[in-house]
């Protein structure tokens, strides 16, 4: 499995990076998780056809989040899809999503595939996805008022798991191990009311038990180096701050 992300910024994006949003890849069956911006150019430029896509999962509304979804379906109707494309989100915004899509008015691109919308409880832990090899579950997130998940994917043994927007999240102290751990870092230093800075987390998470933690939501001309060559070298070799395209092997 490779995990890529797709873009890096936090919400007032960077001069490098878009917006965060990443990619699942098993082969020809693709998750994304979030859509930023252009997902089509990414796609390209992993050499991913739309049509890898099969699937996804919303953490939540912010328009950061979001915004890339029309022209991913746009480009998958210019790419002649004719399969599902299966998203899934909390079932408080499902009829804000149909609505949203509705709008689009796919029906006058005469576009040839069916979106199929899936709703969780966004409040429990729920399994929404899952073939041989990965499955795929939602987990509260604590986002503001927002309503949030992160992610977690089990694949042969392993445990990868996403924040998303996020303050800290105890639950990640009780996971016996955590192979991937992808977390926003909205700042270095700075605390915030509905995001996290690095400062915090790295004295928070148990990072014994996670054999990689990789930085995104990031801001440009943060010092977060300097925090990272504050903590121990055990410590140290384990973080890595996310850039766009960055593609992870697991």
């Amino acid at each position: 499995m490779k995990i890529t992300l797709m873009g890096t910024a936090c919400a007032a994006s960077g001069v490098e990076r878009d917006n965060t949003y990443l990619l699942m890849q098993m082969q020809e069956s693709c998750t994304l998780i979030d859509v930023g911006g252009n997902p089509l150019g990414k796609l390209k430029k992993l050499g991913i056809p739309t049509h890898h896509v099969k699937r996804v999962v919303l953490t939540h509304m912010h328009i950061d989040h979001i915004y890339g979804l029309p022209s991913l379906l746009w480009g998958m109707w210019i790419d002649g899809r004719r399969e599902p494309l299966d998203i899934y989100c909390a079932e408080v915004k499902r009829e804000w999503l149909e609505d949203w899509i509705s709008k689009l008015q796919m029906n006058e691109w005469t576009a040839q595939f069916e979106v199929r919308i899936h709703s969780f409880d966004w409040e429990q832990q729920t399994d929404i996805w899952h073939d041989e090899e990965i499955s795929l579950s939602v987990f509260p997130s604590s986002h503001g008022s927002a309503p949030t998940v992160g992610i977690q994917a089990a694949y042969k043994g392993k445990t990868i798991v996403y924040s998303a927007d996020s303050t800290l999240n105890p639950r990640f102290n009780e996971y016996p191990k955590i192979d991937l751990l992808i977390h926003e870092a909205t700042t270095a230093y700075q605390a915030l009311a509905a995001h996290s800075c690095l400062e915090d987390l790295v004295h928070y998470y148990k990072l014994e038990l996670i054999d990689q933690l990789v930085l995104v939501h990031l801001t440009d001309n943060e010092p977060y180096e300097e925090v990272i060559n504050g903590v121990s070298a055990e410590a140290r070799a384990k973080i890595t701050v996310g850039t766009d395209l960055m593609t992870i092997s697991l």
